[in-house]
């Protein structure tokens, strides 16, 4: 059973990632938005897609990069066609299956808002910690990173 200290520090410190995580996101979409012209959709499937070496995921596998639904996914990603920013290519192991990766167009979009979201990371997270801080941040993460794969079913 927690003690009252602990189940103190454990609220203060969920609400103070809470309170990070709702307020970082919003300028950043804001300022991809206004001066690149991306959603915040738009953001998070090609940051997804960035965490494969080729630029092509499966849509299993790019809902799972970015903690969507699939059925979300796959509305965007037929919004995201649809204004030519991402292109399927079918698997050739399995006709059940393709590839989504982002069109010329939609590459050159998120080159344009590389700058734009390295500049606004730097204004409103990296500039207001120590290398320190970052580092512990980065163990944070992974540490509960490691604790959800052991908890959560797969």
């Amino acid at each position: 059973m927690a003690t009252k200290t602990g189940t103190d520090l454990n609220e203060r410190a969920w609400r103070a990632f809470h309170k990070i995580r709702t307020q970082l996101l919003p300028p950043l979409i804001k300022h991809l938005n206004e001066e690149g012209g991306m959603s915040e959709a738009e953001y998070q499937v090609f940051i997804g897609l960035r965490t494969s070496e080729n630029g092509q995921l499966k849509p299993s596998q790019l809902a799972e990069a970015i903690g969507w639904e699939l059925g979300r996914l796959s509305h965007q990603v037929s919004r995201m066609e649809s204004k030519g920013l991402l292109a399927k290519q079918q698997c050739p192991v399995d006709a059940r299956s393709c590839w989504v990766g982002a069109t010329k167009k939609g590459q050159a979009l998120f080159d344009k808002t590389l700058p734009i979201q390295n500049k606004e990371v730097d204004r409103l997270f990296s500039d207001a910690l120590t290398n320190e801080q970052k580092r512990s941040l980065i163990e944070i993460s992974e540490a509960i990173e490691a604790h959800l794969s052991k908890t959560l079913p797969n």
